[in-house]
């Protein structure tokens, strides 16, 4: 409920005509029935018990303040909106005085929001609503903005703490492990055995394709396959430990889908193939393998995204690159 009240010892015929304060009696109603505890008395809310939410009172004369949001920006309190309203207002040609609080924005942009809000006012024109609206709109980008760089730095701190708890896995477990440089990708977290990658018996002659830039791509999009003999799981965890641990550019990546295929000990036809983040490439040098006729073979493409979606025509690219790496390694013809 709002109530309304003067300065001590002040009438409110002293401060405005009958008409203005018919006015801004009709414009506060609407304001409380439109913003409920949104309207405030003073920049600062009151306290949240039920009996002083009833016993705030918000002036006639003004200011009125009015909350923009829900989240309290960068540690600033929650945006609000004040509005200084002049004694002619709403019936002279004095424009009421927007003020934003407890905002972090740019300056140039809250300097024309401010101004914008200035150019909608017109005599006798009630601005509250108006105005709280247009810099609700206004404050949502900021919150939707800050809501995403939240929701970054949460991402990068899991990170950290599974870096952290890989880091003492390793220290009790005899395993290496990978993690990407960044989350953005959807790169798995791969533990290598120590056992094996630091076993020289394991160790795999690996060939490098030339860089390979897509047409119509981003200018620092590449890819390169590479390629090496493998006849037992040793020799592929060998080869992705070289090139993710040993290889800065590979570990850099923004991913490195792979395919292997060769048959055991036992004749039986071991295979398998991952997409690291890319979905659906793993598969396709998978196929690439079995269609080609290529056994006892790892091979990896690495690809460095340049800023520009290559779409479906990815795809082809990645077998493309791959099959020039089989082909200069002896594995097709």
């Amino acid at each position: 409920t709002v109530m309304l009240v003067l300065p001590n010892e002040v009438t409110m015929t002293d401060v405005l005509s009958e008409e203005a304060t018919l006015r801004r009696s009709e414009e506060l109603a609407a304001l409380q029935a439109y913003y409920d505890d949104a309207l405030l008395p003073s920049l600062i809310p009151p306290s949240s018990s039920e009996d002083n939410r009833h016993q705030a009172t918000i002036a006639l004369e003004g200011p009125w303040f009015i909350q923009l949001g829900n989240l309290s920006l960068f540690g600033l309190g929650i945006p609000t909106l004040e509005i200084r309203l002049p004694s002619s207002y709403p019936f002279g040609n004095e424009c009421p005085t927007p003020i934003i609080h407890n905002v972090m924005m740019n300056p140039q942009i809250k300097e024309e929001l401010l101004q914008e809000l200035q150019d909608m006012y017109d005599m006798e024109l009630d601005v509250g609503i108006m105005w709280g609206e247009r810099c609700r709109e206004e404050i949502s980008i900021l919150e939707e903005a800050y809501t995403t760089q939240q929701q970054i730095q949460q991402q990068d701190d899991d990170h950290r703490t599974a870096l952290k708890a890989a880091n003492d896995d390793e220290n009790d477990q005899e395993v290496q492990t990978f993690i990407p440089p960044t989350t953005r990708y959807n790169q798995p977290i791969r533990n290598f055995p120590t056992s094996v990658i630091n076993n020289p018996k394991y160790q795999r002659e690996i060939l490098h394709t030339p860089p390979f830039h897509p047409p119509k791509s981003g200018a620092a999009e590449n890819m390169i396959a590479h390629v090496c003999e493998v006849k037992c799981m040793e020799h592929v965890h060998w080869a992705l430990a070289e090139l993710l641990f040993n290889d800065k550019k590979v570990a850099k990546a923004t991913h490195n889908m792979f395919a292997y295929r060769f048959h055991g000990d036992d004749s039986t036809l071991v295979h398998d193939n991952d997409d690291d983040g890319e979905k659906g490439s793993g598969a396709k040098l998978a196929s690439l393998l079995e269609l080609s006729g290529a056994e006892n073979v790892l091979v990896v493409v690495s690809r460095w995204y340049g800023g520009q979606l290559l779409g479906p025509a990815r795809f082809k690219w990645i077998a493309g690159v791959a099959r020039t790496g089989l082909v200069q390694g002896g594995f097709i013809n």
